[in-house]
């Protein structure tokens, strides 16, 4: 990382707005609404400390991509571990969602320039390694439906006396 440390730019109050009409148009207003009153929930302090603790995930994660740390490093997946508990500031951070803000902030200008901030390579290793989480967390999710399907089977088995 560069020896000076530079953060995530704030938005202005207009850019905020945008952000908000565009979230409504993909993601429906009531949700889009839940997350604001949520967020207006806080207060000023709380808020500054959820930024901040926004900000020292990509800060970290820029770390261990500056270490050449990957997605399969425990580090890594601790971080990311971290930045799905910080979403639920704001909403319950579905897999697909999480998925999707992995490739948003690869793709979407004003996400790469601000992730730029802290380290030009930072998009990138982003939509890589949240990508790479994901897709564990879902393999986790399915053997776990499938030990319950064949855990119920059983049980079945053993009530119809087979």
């Amino acid at each position: 990382m560069s020896k000076k440390k530079r953060g995530l730019k704030r938005h202005s109050e207009a850019q905020q707005q945008q952000y908000e009409r565009e979230a409504r148009l993909q993601y429906g207003p009531a949700e889009v609404n839940e997350t604001i009153g949520r967020w207006n929930s806080y207060s000023k302090a709380q808020q500054e400390a959820i930024k901040a603790e926004g900000e020292q995930i990509y800060v970290d994660l820029a770390a261990a991509l500056e270490t050449r740390l990957g997605a399969a490093d425990e580090q890594v997946r601790e971080i990311l571990a971290r930045w799905q508990r910080h979403l639920r500031h704001f909403y319950e951070p579905s897999l697909d969602r999480l998925r999707g803000l992995g490739q948003l902030y690869n793709s979407h200008p004003d996400f790469i320039a601000n992730f730029q901030r802290i380290h030009p390579e930072l998009p990138a290793f982003l939509e890589r390694v949240i990508e790479d989480y994901v897709d564990e967390l879902e393999t986790a999710e399915l053997e776990r439906m499938l030990a319950e399907d064949e855990a119920l089977e059983q049980r079945r088995g053993r009530l119809s006396g087979s």
